[in-house]
This record gives C-alpha cells, structure tokens and sequence, in this order.
C-alpha cells in the first residue's frame, strides 16, 4: 500500500527504504517554540558540556573528548561537565570539572564562553547542537554533532581533528563571539512547516488513492 512517512534525521529516509521525496519528508527540529532573546551572559567557565554519559553514544564522545582533545588545553583552560558520569571517567586535567546534576541546563551552557559538540557515534539530530545554535553561544562541532542540520552559523568552527578541537576551543574562549539565534529557530521553523505542509500534501493524495 502507498504510505508518506514523516522522519526526523535524513539518514531514516534511507534506513526505512522511503528516501523520494514522494514517499517522505525530514522534520527538522526546533527546542522551543519561540526564539530565545539574546542577553547578556555572565561566564564563570571556558567550556561547558551536559548531557547522559551513561548512554553508550554520548559516553563514545565523551571519551573522545577527554582522551584525545583535553590533553591539548592549556592547564588553566576550565571545562565543567554536567550529567550522570559513569564512575570509571576521570580525567588529569585539572581544568576538568565533574559537576553532576544541575538546577537549569539553558542557565550552565550560557555559563560557558564555548560549547563542545562532541559527538562521535549514534545516529539521528543532536538536540544539544540545535539548542547551542538556537541560543546563539559559540561552538567547536565533529562533523557528526551536525548531521541533519543543514545550516551552521558562523560562530561555530568545525573539526574531526583533536588537536585542531582544542586550538578552536581555546580561541573561541579568548575572544568569545555570541551571535543572534533567532535566525537559526526561524530558519529551522521556515523549514519545518515546509516539509509538514509537502507531507500533508502527499497523504491527501495517499488517502485520495486509497479512496479510488
């Protein structure tokens, strides 16, 4: 039976043997409903991760993070990692905070000069790259914190390399530059209610096809 199929990562499309755009559509996501407003931040720390680290994909990159990027900060360089941390990471770098669970997740990455996108493993739309983005705050992405998202503003810098990571964490730390994420959400939004109204679409002339 001919069927339309809503999916949320463009890598689905394929995976479910629906990738023509007369079969489906990719949502791209938003995390609020309206923008948020630009303000001033007050930065207590140079960078600033949260997130399950118990959950195998995050804790992938997380390792990533911690084995390969850290060790190229300077001493002082200060990061704060929020979340559930599994009791066998650890990391030497003494700029490294573990800091656990904390009251307002949107209040500790604005606290951050940086964000880390670091992702390495899974699949599927990273919510925290979209929140980072739709907030505005800079941030150094794998190219694997960007699949599904088609638009990357120009405070984010983008690298597989370690060493690489660290220079650009360290640089976007010293001269921090938020930008207007309003663009990001309404550019998100413009997208999103482009591929509901192809998909409601399509389903009119599934059902109209299904009638006959």
């Amino acid at each position: 039976a001919a069927r339309f199929v809503f999916t949320l990562a463009e890598e689905d499309r394929a995976a479910l043997g629906v990738a023509s755009d007369t079969r489906s559509a990719v949502l791209p996501l938003v995390t609020r409903a309206q923008a948020p407003i630009k303000a001033t931040r007050h930065i207590d720390c140079d960078a600033a991760l949260i997130g399950t680290w118990t959950w195998q994909p995050n804790r992938i990159g997380l390792d990533w993070f911690l084995t390969k990027v850290v060790p190229h900060l300077k001493p002082d360089f200060r990061i704060r990692i929020a979340g559930s941390i599994p009791s066998s990471i650890s990391s030497p770098h003494p700029g490294v905070s573990f800091v656990g669970r904390v009251p307002d997740a949107q209040a500790f990455v604005r606290g951050a000069a940086v964000i880390p996108l670091i992702s390495t493993a899974g699949s599927g739309v990273q919510l925290k790259t979209i929140e980072a983005f739709e907030l505005g705050l800079p941030s150094v992405a794998t190219s694997r914190s960007l699949r599904g998202i088609g638009y990357r503003p120009d405070n984010c810098v983008v690298t597989d390399d370690p060493i690489a990571f660290a220079a650009a964490l360290q640089a976007a730390a010293a001269n921090i530059r938020d930008v207007d994420g309003s663009a990001f959400h309404r550019r998100q939004l413009k997208a999103l209610d482009a591929a509901i109204g192809h998909g409601l679409e399509k389903l009119g002339a599934v059902r109209q096809e299904v009638a006959a």
